[in-house]
């Protein structure tokens, strides 16, 4: 049994602009502004542009409209599907996008 375990694998999440994402992408990171939340999504945008993101409804519930979160989830169709939502309201962004324009 703990063989079974061992061998599951998942892609690694790139972490991606939402405008960088293409079809090629399997699994993301995408950090942003939640701008809307509705029952099961929510409308994620990080400045580069938005998209929808699925949920469970019982993840959602500790998040509101104007949030900052990570989320992390399959590509499929333009939509994200959720399998991880961070709290991500005391990150630094700004100051993540300056050391990430020098690499």
């Amino acid at each position: 049994m703990q063989d079974d375990f061992r061998s599951f694998r998942r892609f690694p999440a790139a972490h991606k602009n939402i405008s960088e994402i293409g079809p090629e992408d399997i699994r993301v990171s995408v950090i942003g502004t939640i701008v809307d939340k509705s029952k099961g999504k929510i409308a994620l945008d990080d400045g580069t542009g938005s998209m929808e993101a699925l949920f469970e409804d019982d993840v959602l519930k500790d998040f509101k409209s104007g949030e900052q979160v990570r989320v992390i989830g399959k590509i499929s169709e333009g939509t994200l599907t959720g399998e991880a939502l961070q709290n991500f309201s005391s990150f630094n962004l700004e100051l993540y996008k300056k050391i990430k324009e020098k690499n």
